[in-house]
């Protein structure tokens, strides 16, 4: 074939991944011929991995057929939900089966294309012309993205409308999604309902506006909406997991689990394992939750998408399931594997000294306990830290566990899968007495601090108030509940007083906070509305 001279493409830098090393230079020739010389060849993911992490490459080529361990959907994935890839790099899986089409896209993260073979250099082209036209189209708004500029973002995305209106479904798309990030929800339906008066097939519109009746406080219509959906496109997986999202908000942690099992019957992956697992965990099913933690374990055998915590989560199952001798095996397998990652030292220390405890090994229960205390440090509250009080209640030490507990619980008093897990955890290890005296102690002591600041506020004795909040945020920096209402402090002040520049820096850094540690919370989008509202109030007043 002849050489294709464009100078787009000669500024292009790739790498091919395959096990094959035949198909790897035949790949490479046709990339030559189009003018992309800087092409790089990984035999194995982890080949591919060192030189993803240590180079930016535009184009990647990967075999979907790589090992036994990881597949290339797998590493797409891991690629993907790992921040590795840069939004520019186009991802291409190549395949000798045309049905992965069908399998893509089911896929959570979707390769740009896939290219069937036999390869030829003027259909890679054809598809690099394509992504780099939609690229340079779309720049304006992925680089205010970039920056974290999301109110920019969606003004580029009107501009950029009316510039490139051929690409005016992934426009609205992003403009959506972005808008729902701010808080602005109303306007993100009038965006999806836009995009359903060009197509009304356009199933990622539909579940948009789903999100914004669950944003509204409208969570029937959003059931009715998904139930609608999945009735047409049962592979829809992103309506499964609103639908798991909304029915454990409502309590129904069944309904949840339910609707997470259809999605991995969809991909059977094991990221939809876990998923399962940590639903099947929390409505006590412990024999559903360990054949899928199993599965995670064996999805990943071997494989660079191993997680520590499906070892850890596994085993401390088998210690509820009264098997230590079963949860002991697990994590011996495991340490070869996760021996350097300091979260499965703590994690299997705690889980350990259970398991000792269950074999009346008492002194062994105790100095593993001591060992999981010690490689915890001040991590933040989450189920490890409830997995150390447990291990200090298995190993006799009540005081110890209660503090552990307690402390955990101040942390973050508004943590309904936290505050859930703790009163599991007590009426697990047989204290289902301590729940009110540990537990529901720990929440009114939260709540009453942002009951006194919300009444200093109202007796106009601001600045005591944020002190009083202040103080809490320094002791428990990631109390989502301490975090909110300071939001709300905040914009009351405003709302009363005026704009104060210094005010909208702290309420955004709160909001961005919250936005980590509870994404799509229907609190923190009317905040962000409050706050918008405030903003607008004040320019007109000006």
């Amino acid at each position: 074939m002849a050489t294709i001279l464009n100078s787009r493409l000669a500024k292009l830098r790739a790498i091919v991944i395959d096990d094959m090393r035949s198909m790897r230079e035949n790949i490479r020739g046709q990339l030559g011929q189009l003018g992309i010389d800087q092409v790089d060849q990984a035999a194995t993911p982890d080949d591919a991995l060192k030189l993803i992490l240590s180079k930016r490459y535009d184009v990647i080529v990967c075999d979907y057929n790589l090992n036994k361990q990881t597949n290339g959907q797998q590493l797409l994935e891991y690629l993907r939900s790992q921040g590795i890839l840069p939004p520019t790099a186009m991802f291409f899986m190549v395949t000798a089966e045309s049905s992965y089409g069908s399998v893509a896209s089911a896929a959570e993260f979707q390769p740009d294309a896939y290219l069937v073979k036999p390869l030829t250099g003027g259909r890679i082209a054809d598809r690099i012309e394509r992504l780099l036209d939609k690229q340079q189209a779309l720049n304006p708004i992925t680089e205010r993205l970039r920056k974290k500029d999301k109110t920019g973002a969606v003004a580029e995305c009107e501009t950029v409308q009316k510039q490139h209106p051929k690409w005016i479904v992934d426009i609205l798309r992003i403009k959506g999604s972005t808008l729902l990030e701010l808080g602005q929800v109303e306007e993100a339906r009038a965006v999806y309902e836009q995009a359903l008066a060009m197509r009304h097939d356009l199933v990622w519109a539909q579940l948009g506006i789903a999100r914004c009746d669950q944003l509204s406080g409208k969570p029937a219509a959003a059931h009715a909406l998904i139930e609608q959906i999945l009735s047409k496109n049962t592979q829809f997986i992103a309506a499964y997991d609103l639908l798991a999202q909304l029915t454990e908000a409502e309590g129904k942690d069944q309904q949840a689990l339910d609707a997470l099992k259809k999605s991995y019957d969809v991909i059977p992956s094991a990221r939809r394992s876990r998923l399962v697992g940590d639903a099947a965990y929390r409505t006590g099913d412990l024999l559903q939750a360990r054949n899928a933690f199993a599965q995670a374990i064996s999805h990943t055998q071997g494989s660079l998408t191993a997680q520590a915590s499906d070892a850890l989560s596994l085993a401390q199952i088998h210690v509820d399931l009264h098997e230590a001798a079963k949860a002991l095996e697990v994590l011996n397998v495991a340490v070869s594997a996760h021996q350097d990652d300091p979260h499965f030292a703590a994690g299997q220390a705690a889980i350990a000294a259970q398991a000792f405890a269950q074999l009346n090994d008492l002194r062994s229960a105790q100095a593993a306990f001591e060992s999981a205390k010690a490689l915890n440090g001040d991590a933040r509250p989450d189920q490890q830290t409830l997995t150390l009080a447990k291990a200090a209640f298995a190993a006799g030490l009540l005081e110890e566990g209660v503090r552990i507990m307690s402390k955990a619980i101040k942390a973050d008093h508004e943590n309904v899968r936290l505050v859930t897990s703790a009163r599991k955890v007590l009426s697990d290890t047989g204290n289902a007495a301590l729940i009110q005296s540990v537990v529901e102690d720990a929440i009114s002591e939260g709540a009453l601090i942002v009951d006194q600041a919300t009444q200093l506020m109202r007796d106009g004795q601001f600045d005591a108030s944020l002190a009083k909040l202040e103080e809490a945020m320094n002791a428990t920096p990631e109390n989502t509940g301490i975090l909110l209402a300071a939001a709300q402090l905040h914009l009351l002040w405003m709302s009363q007083k005026g704009l104060d520049r210094d005010y909208v820096v702290r309420v955004n850094g709160y909001l961005a906070k919250l936005d980590t540690l509870m994404p799509n919370n229907e609190r923190v989008a009317k905040m962000y509305r409050f706050l918008r509202e405030t903003l607008v109030k004040a320019s007109r007043e000006v």
